[in-house]
């Protein structure tokens, strides 16, 4: 089998660069070959043939890059975090063309693969018994959560991107499934939108409170504190539990939620750019997308080659009352006060499954 392998060097001239690149054609084992693109060699490949034609285009320059080397330096970048320069010394190719490498496979991940495998499955069946045996809670669809991905400040509307850190960041919200397959996520609001606001405006909020679409019937989906409740979105509202049904719906709740918590992790580990990005807010979403494109990818195709351990955290309900957040009031009061009323309903119907 035919493998891929990078050097690391110093500044190389033009001749030494195409010298340098030949390594692309000699042997890598499979361990190698992850640890450097972060992908396993299937997971490679599958990328490759789904892409390859978007990269690849007729040129009248000699030692034009393929779309094979595209990738691999593109995924190299994604996997260690580095400068550009330093992608540019490890692969014998220019500064210039990494930055041209990482815009162009960036762009072809998120228009052909995003939209296709970033989304809850045709067979959803399983979903709600993988909730519950994860954690223990019935009729979950999907846990909501979201997560911050520092940024150098902007050029425009520095100010926005401060999140409550201090830290110029993007809200990033994210849904996921009990394997930690990533069911829908935005990566398009600044660090200080709150989290529940970035729900508001995303079209899962539309198809969920305005269209009433569920992926099963009587789908729920968990969030924190952050999130308002409502008839499909239920967040841990009990602040003072008295009674042992209560406190075994916020230990379930807890643990189940804890999934998102856990997929944002291993997403940030296994794709460290992930932790701070030297570019703009429109690119550096761009490239959320695109992580978690390839997150599903390695998930779906040799799962158990996915690179970081994927392991379950654990937790009790002294963590959900010591972190309790109030949501932004959104809604008009009357709409409000209807929407808080179904999801009171709902609310006492999940409570009494665990008597």
């Amino acid at each position: 089998m035919n493998m891929y392998e990078f050097v690391f060097g110093e500044e190389l001239g033009e001749e030494e660069m195409m010298r340098v690149r030949r390594y692309f054609d000699r042997d890598m084992t499979d361990f190698a070959f992850k640890e450097a693109f972060r992908l396993s060699v299937s997971q490679f490949e599958f990328l490759h043939g789904e892409i390859g034609v978007r990269l690849t285009s007729p040129t009248n320059r000699s030692h034009a890059l393929t779309a094979e080397e595209k990738i691999l330096s593109s995924l190299h970048w994604m996997g260690t975090g580095s400068q550009y320069h330093s992608v540019s010394s490890m692969h014998g190719i220019s500064k210039s063309s990494v930055c041209r490498n990482v815009h162009e496979v960036i762009s072809a991940i998120v228009s052909v693969l995003f939209q296709r495998l970033v989304c809850w499955p045709d067979d959803v069946g399983q979903i709600a018994a993988g909730f519950l045996q994860k954690g223990g809670f019935p009729s979950v669809a999907g846990c909501v959560d979201g997560t911050m991905v520092n940024i150098d400040a902007p050029t425009q509307f520095e100010e926005q991107y401060v999140n409550r850190h201090g830290k110029h960041a993007i809200n990033v919200m994210a849904i996921c499934g009990p394997g930690l397959m990533l069911y829908a996520i935005n990566a398009s609001w600044p660090g200080s939108i709150h989290d529940s606001r970035v729900l508001w405006n995303t079209a899962i909020f539309r198809k969920f409170d305005v269209e009433n679409w569920r992926p099963f019937p009587d789908a729920v989906i968990l969030g924190d504190s952050a999130y308002p409740l409502k008839e499909w979105l239920i967040p841990p509202v009990i602040r003072n539990p008295e009674n042992p049904e209560e406190q075994a719906f916020l230990r379930a709740h807890r643990q189940t939620r804890r999934l998102i918590e856990n997929c944002f992790g291993i997403m940030k580990e296994k794709f460290p750019c992930l932790n701070h990005m030297r570019l703009e807010p429109e690119f550096a979403g761009m490239i959320v997308l695109a992580c978690a494109t390839l997150h599903n990818i390695a998930l779906s195709i040799d799962r158990d080659d996915y690179g970081v351990e994927i392991v379950d955290l654990q937790g009790g309900i002294e963590d959900d009352l010591d972190n309790l957040d109030d949501p932004e009031d959104l809604e008009d009061e009357p709409e409000a006060r209807g929407a808080r009323a179904r999801g009171e309903r709902r609310l006492t119907r999940l409570i009494n499954f665990f008597r």
